[in-house]
C-alpha cells in the first residue's frame, strides 16, 4: 500500500514537471515568495515600510537617478538585530538631500538643488551616491520599486493566511456533510448557502466594519469570503469517496471516523484540495486589493498593491501612469500565475471542473 502511494506521488510529481506552464508558474510563484520573504535584503529604501520621503524628488519618471548626499542623524538605535531587521527593516538614521551641485568648507556642507541652496554641518559618517529609481518615485518622493515589493509580500501573507483559513473551515465542514450525511449533511448545506447568497466584498465589509481594521481582521474577512466553495467540492468528494472498498475496510478494522477522513479520505481527494487553494489565493490578492483600495484594507504607510493604487489614481490620470500601471500589472500577474497553476494541478490530478 505505501509503495502504489509512493508510485502515485511519483506519477503526480513526473506529470506536473512534464507541465511546462504549470511548471513555470510555480517556478515564479516560488521565486516570489522568496523575494517577498527576504524583500529588506534586496531593495533600495530598506527603513520600515520603505517610507523614506525625499519630497524634492516627488513625481519622477522610472529610471530616474539622483546624486544624494546622505547625513546621518545620530539617532539611538542599538536594537537593529538581523531578525528584526529582515521583518520590519532598519529605523531611518539618516537624512537623504538630492543635490545638483555640493561644496565642503570648514565644517560645513553646502548643496544646491534647483536653485535652492542648503547648509548642512558635516558627520563623521556623512558620504555621496547616485541613487537610481528604477521604477520613479510617488508622490512623497518615495522609491516606487521598494514598496511595490513590500505589497507584494503583504498579498503573499494575506494571501497564504487567508487561503488557510478558507482551507481549515471548508475542509472541516466540507468532510463533516460529505461523512455523515442526513440532518447534519442538510445543517451544514443551509448554513454553506446562506453564506454562499452574500456578495464577497459585502461580508468582507461587514466583518471589518463590525471588528475594526487590523492584519488579522482582514486575514480573517477574506478566509471567511472563500471557505463556501472548498466546503461544497470536499462535501461532493468525500460522498463519492466514503464508499470506497478501502473506506469501508478501515470502519472494518474499528478505524474511528476522524481517522477515517483524516488518514484514508482526505488524502484521495488532496487534488481538489490543491486546486481549489490555488484558485483562492488568486480570489485573495484580488478581494485584500480591493479592500485596500477601498481604504478597509491595509493601511498606509505599510504599502500593499491596493493601496498604492488608491494613492496614486488623481496622479495617474493626470499623466503619470506609471504609478498605477506598476501595481495592476503585479496583481495581474499574480492572480495569472495562481490561475494556471490550479488549471495545471487539475490536469495533473485529472480532476474535472466541478465549480459552477
Amino acid at each position: 500500500m505505501l509503495a502504489n502511494a509512493s508510485k502515485n506521488e511519483t506519477s503526480v510529481l513526473s506529470r506536473l514537471w512534464k507541465n511546462k506552464m504549470g511548471m513555470s508558474c510555480l517556478i515564479i510563484l516560488i521565486l516570489i515568495t522568496l523575494l517577498s520573504l527576504f524583500s529588506y535584503l534586496v531593495i533600495s529604501d530598506k527603513t520600515n515600510n520603505a517610507n523614506r520621503q525625499i519630497l524634492q524628488i516627488a513625481l519622477q519618471a522610472p529610471g530616474f537617478s539622483q546624486e544624494i548626499l546622505i547625513l546621518e542623524k545620530n539617532l539611538n538605535i542599538s536594537d537593529q538585530h538581523f531578525g528584526k531587521t529582515l521583518l520590519s527593516g532598519y529605523r531611518d538614521n539618516h537624512d537623504y538631500i538630492p543635490y545638483d551641485s555640493l561644496w565642503q568648507n570648514n565644517g560645513t556642507i553646502k548643496t544646491s538643488f534647483k536653485s535652492v541652496v542648503q547648509f548642512h554641518d558635516e558627520s563623521k559618517n556623512n558620504s555621496q551616491k547616485k541613487k537610481t529609481f528604477w521604477l520613479g518615485t510617488d508622490k512623497y518622493g518615495r522609491d516606487v520599486l521598494s514598496r511595490l515589493v513590500l505589497g507584494l509580500r503583504v498579498s503573499i501573507i494575506i494571501g497564504l493566511l487567508s487561503v488557510l483559513v478558507s482551507l481549515t473551515i471548508g475542509i472541516t465542514l466540507g468532510s463533516i456533510a460529505g461523512y455523515y450525511g442526513s440532518k447534519i449533511d442538510k445543517l451544514i448545506m443551509l448554513v454553506i448557502n446562506t453564506s454562499w447568497s452574500i456578495p464577497t466584498l459585502l461580508m468582507a465589509f461587514a466583518i471589518i466594519i463590525a471588528l475594526g481594521k487590523g492584519f488579522l481582521v482582514i486575514v480573517l474577512a477574506v478566509g471567511l469570503t472563500m471557505w463556501v466553495d472548498v466546503a461544497r467540492i470536499v462535501r461532493g468528494q468525500v460522498m463519492q469517496v466514503k464508499n470506497e472498498l478501502y473506506v469501508k475496510a478501515s470502519k472494518v478494522m474499528g478505524y474511528g471516523d476522524l481517522r477515517t477522513i483524516v488518514n484514508h479520505i482526505l488524502p484521495n481527494i488532496i487534488g481538489s484540495i490543491l486546486v481549489m487553494a490555488a484558485a483562492n489565493f488568486a480570489t485573495a490578492i484580488l478581494v485584500e486589493a480591493g479592500l485596500s483600495y477601498l481604504g478597509l484594507g491595509i493601511q498606509p504607510p505599510t504599502p500593499s498593491l491596493g493601496n498604492m493604487l488608491k494613492e496614486s489614481y488623481a496622479y495617474a490620470t493626470g499623466g503619470f501612469v506609471y504609478l498605477a500601471f506598476f501595481p495592476i500589472i503585479t496583481i495581474m500577474s499574480l492572480v495569472l500565475c495562481f490561475n494556471l497553476l490550479g488549471t495545471a494541478l487539475r490536469d495533473v490530478f485529472d480532476i474535472k471542473s466541478v465549480q459552477s
